[in-house]
């Protein structure tokens, strides 16, 4: 179990719209190692424990050495500001591991698909990813943070419930309880960074009108306290 210092859920204005508009823009001209995900309109920029670790931690790790040079190459700065940023809030170390995948890119591409049915609670979940990406670990703390860079029509959001892991532990059910609880929406707002312990019940919000279109595009990352400092991986 997590010996769990408390990380609220809070937002922080880390780029202004331009910045947005230029990483948005380098995005695009990575295309080519764009991975879809699913069904063509979902891509990641970058490797991720959660898709690409559980079951094969080997293959993730060679994943990662073949993404982190894109995005590390593309978007240093970035990564650094948001490094920078986290050691200035929590006060410790914090560090890129680049033994890891760095942080990366969610990309949703939006054409006006009916989704006025969709329903988060399906996919409520823990950020539990240190499992894969440290087995053997037991971090002294986690964070989630995802950092919105653009939106698509009608906006975009994370649903939250009120439910921790450590309920979970406990023997409560989070598919049963994000089914039977409406959540939280926490509004996205390109720039501004969006972080929390990922021990929370979470997920991708709702979309905020039934037939969105544009992009969703966030950058996403994990950090885990091993030892004497933060390590920030997705």
């Amino acid at each position: 179990m997590i010996a769990q210092d408390c990380v609220p859920l809070s937002q922080h204005d880390l780029l202004a719209a331009d910045e947005c508009a230029a990483v948005a823009q380098r995005i695009e001209a990575l295309r080519p190692h764009w991975q879809p995900r699913s069904q063509g309109s979902f891509f990641s920029l970058g490797t991720a424990a959660y898709l690409d670790a559980p079951g094969r931690r080997e293959a993730y790790l060679v994943s990662a050495r073949r993404t982190n040079p894109v995005l590390l190459g593309a978007f240093l700065e970035l990564q650094n500001r948001v490094a920078h940023f986290l050691e200035e809030l929590l006060d410790e170390t914090v560090v890129i591991d680049t033994e890891r995948a760095v942080p990366g890119f969610h990309i949703f591409l939006l054409d006006g698909t009916e989704r006025g049915r969709d329903e988060p609670a399906r996919r409520a979940h823990f950020d539990l990813q240190w499992r894969d990406a440290y087995p053997g670990s037991v971090p002294t703390g986690t964070l989630s943070f995802t950092l919105p860079i653009e939106t698509p029509s009608g906006g975009a959001s994370m649903a939250v419930w009120d439910m921790h892991y450590r309920d979970a532990l406990r023997g409560a059910n989070s598919g049963e309880y994000a089914t039977r609880h409406r959540p939280r929406q926490i509004a996205y707002t390109p720039g501004r960074l969006v972080l929390h312990d990922g021990l929370v019940l979470h997920a991708i919000g709702a979309a905020g009108e039934p037939r969105p279109r544009g992009r969703r595009i966030t950058l996403q990352g994990h950090a885990a306290r091993i030892g004497p400092c933060w390590r920030l991986y997705w």
